[in-house]
C-alpha cells in the first residue's frame, strides 16, 4: 500500500475513443477496471516530473476498492492492451510508472479476432447489434449529388522564395495516440515448422495473416499443428483467404470441442512410472516409454518429422475418451505399428484400447503383460483352428473313400 506511482498519458482521450472504452471495452474488462483506468487518465492530466509521486492508497481510497481488487484491474488493464506498467526498486522504496494506452480504433478492435469475437460473446444478439449500429456514420446518398469541393491549388499559391512571412514547419515531435495490441503467447516456431510440412512457403503469408490465424487460434483454442492444417485448406493462389480460414477453424471447433490436442503433449505421471529395480531391456526399455510423450514417441518414429494430424488425432482419443496414461498408449502404438505394417488404424487402435481400460492397465509393463498375453492365445487359437482343419480334411478324406468303396461294391 506504501508503493509509489506515477501516471504517463500521452496523448489525451477524445469522444470517440471514450465511447469505445465504455461500449467495447467495459463487456470484457468490467466497470471496476474501467473506473480505474479512467482514473488514471484524469491523473495522467494532472501528474508531471516535478510532482512527487503518489501512494498506491491514494487509490484504493478513491475507488472505494481493495487492494486485491486493484492489482486484479491493474492485470486486466495490462492483458487487453490498456496499460504498461514499470517498477524500479531503490533504496527499500519501490515505484511504479503507470503508461497509459490508447484504445484501439474502431477498425482494429473489429478486425481483432480476439476482442470481437469476445464481445460478440459477451452481448445478446440485439446489443452487439446495437452497440455496432451506435458507431456507424450515416451517409447520405450523393448519387444525385455533383461534388463542388475547391482543391487546394484554387485557393492557395505557394511561395517558395519568399524571405519574410509565415513558415510552416513540421515537427516530428508531435503527439499522437499510443496503441498496444494484446499480446498472445502462441508457439509460432512450432507453426512454421507445420506450415513448413505442408509445403507452404512463408513468403505467401504476411505478418498480417500471421497475426489474424493466430489470434482466430487463440478464440478457439486451436493447437499450431492443427492450424497448419487448417491454414492450408483455407489457401488459394493469391494467398490466405480469410473468411474461409475462419468457417474452417469454427467447423472444427464445433466437431472436436471433447478433444484439443492436449493430452498427447504429457508423460508418464510418476506414480505410474516403471518401479523394477532390474535393469534388464525389457525393464529399461517400458522406463524409455514412461519419459516420452506420444507425440514424442511418434515423432521420433517418423525420424524426426511432425507427426500427422490423423495420427495425433487417435492417439488423442484414446488418452481423453478411454482415459488411458502416456506411457500405455506408447506401448499400444509400438505395438499397433508392428503388427500393422507401420500404419495407425483407428479400428485397430480403439479396439485394443479399449480392452486395456476395461481391465484397468495404468503401466507401461501391464500394458505389455496384456498384449503379449492376448498376442500368444491369438497364436493359440490359431493353432486350435489349424488342428480342426487338419482333422476336418482328414476325415472328409475317410468320408471320400468309403462313398468310393460303396460304389464299387466293396463294403
Amino acid at each position: 500500500m506504501s508503493d509509489l506511482y506515477r501516471v504517463e498519458l500521452h496523448y489525451p482521450l477524445d469522444e470517440v475513443q471514450t465511447d469505445i472504452l465504455y461500449y467495447l471495452y467495459q463487456p470484457l474488462i468490467g466497470s471496476d477496471a474501467l473506473q480505474l483506468y479512467m482514473m488514471l487518465v484524469i491523473e495522467g492530466k494532472r501528474m508531471n516530473r516535478f510532482l512527487k509521486p503518489s501512494s498506491l492508497s491514494r487509490l484504493t481510497s478513491f475507488l472505494s476498492m481493495s487492494f486485491t481488487d486493484l492489482e486484479k484491474h491493474f492485470q486486466s488493464l495490462e492483458a487487453i492492451g490498456l496499460l504498461k506498467t514499470f517498477v524500479k526498486h531503490e533504496n527499500q522504496i519501490t515505484q511504479y510508472i503507470y503508461q497509459l494506452q490508447s484504445p484501439l480504433t474502431l477498425k482494429a478492435f473489429f478486425k481483432n479476432q480476439i476482442l470481437s469475437s469476445l464481445l460478440q460473446e459477451s452481448l445478446s444478439p440485439e446489443d452487439f447489434q446495437k452497440t455496432v449500429q451506435y458507431f456507424r456514420i450515416s451517409v447520405e446518398d450523393l448519387s444525385d449529388y455533383e461534388e463542388v469541393t475547391v482543391r487546394f491549388q484554387d485557393v492557395f499559391q505557394i511561395y517558395h522564395h519568399r524571405k519574410h512571412g509565415r513558415i510552416l514547419k513540421i515537427k516530428d515531435e508531435f503527439k499522437e495516440p499510443v496503441h498496444q495490441n494484446i499480446e498472445v503467447a502462441y508457439d509460432k516456431e512450432l507453426l512454421l515448422k507445420s506450415l513448413a510440412d505442408y509445403q507452404i512457403n512463408k513468403s505467401k503469408l504476411t505478418d498480417e495473416d500471421f497475426q489474424y490465424m493466430i489470434q482466430l487460434a487463440t478464440v478457439y483454442s486451436i493447437d499450431a499443428l492443427t492450424l497448419a492444417g487448417l491454414v492450408k485448406d483455407s489457401m488459394h493462389s493469391q494467398g490466405l483467404d480469410y473468411d474461409r480460414l475462419k468457417l474452417n477453424i469454427k467447423k472444427y471447433f464445433e466437431m472436436d470441442s471433447v478433444s484439443k490436442l492436449q493430452e498427447v503433449y504429457h508423460k508418464q505421471p510418476l506414480q505410474y512410472q516403471t518401479q523394477e529395480g532390474q535393469q534388464s531391456p525389457l525393464v529399461l526399455h517400458m522406463k524409455y516409454l514412461d519419459n516420452l510423450t506420444p507425440y514424442e514417441l511418434l515423432k521420433e518414429k517418423q525420424g524426426g518429422k511432425e507427426p500427422v494430424f490423423h495420427d495425433l488425432k487417435i492417439v488423442e482419443t484414446l488418452m481423453v475418451q478411454l482415459g488411458l496414461k502416456p506411457a500405455v498408449v506408447n506401448v499400444l502404438i509400438e505395438y499397433v505399428l508392428g503388427k500393422n505394417n507401420n500404419r495407425l488404424s483407428k479400428s485397430y487402435c480403439e479396439t485394443i484400447g479399449g480392452s486395456l481400460a476395461r481391465n484397468h492397465i495404468e503401466t507401461a509393463m501391464q500394458a505389455y503383460q496384456e498384449l503379449m498375453n492376448d498376442k500368444r492365445q491369438s497364436e493359440e487359437e490359431l493353432k486350435i483352428e489349424h488342428v480342426i482343419e487338419e482333422n476336418t480334411e482328414v476325415n472328409s478324406q475317410k468320408l471320400f473313400e468309403l462313398l468310393d468303396k460303396l460304389e464299387e461294391g466293396q463294403l
